[in-house]
């Protein structure tokens, strides 16, 4: 089990190899990943004393003014498709993140459920990025990234 403090967190994250640093403006862990030469900043949040963890990653996209509602609607559909739905917009910087919030149980937290987390916002975002920045970049509308992936399916 890993104690809900900072410094524990920290040690967690370097025996899984992870280059994880605390971002001093914050005080919060972060973590770059990356995947296709995009950086996918990670931050890690205590919350509430250590009853809650907050998992939070960037994608690596602006949303321009006139995408908000296409990536918007993206987002929710692929919310309602995932076992771990997190996306997010935030409209007034325009960025997209993947969001998740652990319970803890005693101000503890499994290190296998903790893996498994930090695993699965990697997996996500690494497989909605690219749709989630064309969309959000005004590339593809939305209708344009339904039927091109309703074609890649029909393929299968």
């Amino acid at each position: 089990m890993i104690k809900i403090a900072q410094h524990s967190l920290l040690t967690e994250l370097k025996k899984m190899n992870l280059d994880a640093q605390v971002q001093e403006e914050t005080n919060q862990i972060f973590i770059i990943f990356k995947h296709e030469k995009r950086e996918f900043p990670l931050f890690i949040r205590i919350l509430h004393d250590g009853e809650l963890l907050q998992l939070l990653t960037f994608i690596p996209t602006h949303v321009k003014k006139e995408c908000v509602n296409d990536i918007s609607r993206f987002l929710h559909m692929v919310n309602k498709e995932l076992d771990v739905p997190g996306f997010c917009l935030d409209e007034m910087s325009g960025t997209v993140f993947y969001r998740l919030l652990l319970p803890t149980l005693k101000k503890e937290l499994s290190n296998d459920i903790f893996e498994a987390f930090l695993n699965t916002s990697q997996v996500v975002c690494k497989t909605f990025s690219a749709a989630i920045e064309a969309i959000s970049s005004g590339v593809m509308s939305l209708d344009e990234v339904i039927k091109k992936s309703q074609e890649q399916v029909a393929k299968a």
